[in-house]
């Protein structure tokens, strides 16, 4: 009975220490407008949300329009460092393609892409 606790003791020791080092990376959360969304308003702002604390210096996000233009460069917000915010002013009905790229406070790079479409 007593190895059993110990070794059950020893188990939730392993998966507790364990758990951290699953979520080492800032990913994608979610984002505003939503990943892969059809929206009918054009959005002022493209939000990224992220898993974990983002560096500052180190992580940002461009907009570009179909054609491949840049429209916006995002940096981390002020107050919130999980969020990237990229303004745009009136943005036209299209398709438009974001890609990020960041660095979490615990030095893991981490980048990605999506597309959203304006479609009034």
């Amino acid at each position: 009975m007593r190895n059993n606790i110990i070794r059950l003791a020893a188990l939730i020791v392993v998966l507790a220490c364990g758990a951290p080092s699953a979520v080492a990376h800032a990913f994608l959360d979610h984002a505003s407008p939503r990943v892969g969304s059809t929206v009918t308003a054009a959005p002022n702002e493209v939000r990224l949300w992220f898993t974990q604390s983002l560096e500052p210096q180190f992580s940002g996000a461009i907009l570009r329009s179909s054609t491949g233009a840049e429209l916006g460069h995002g940096t981390v917000i002020g107050g919130d460092a999980k969020q990237i915010v990229i303004h745009v002013h009136a943005l036209p009905p299209g398709k438009y393609h974001v890609t990020w790229k960041a660095l979490s406070v615990d030095t893991h790079r981490t980048e990605g892409n999506f597309s959203f479409e304006v479609k009034p």
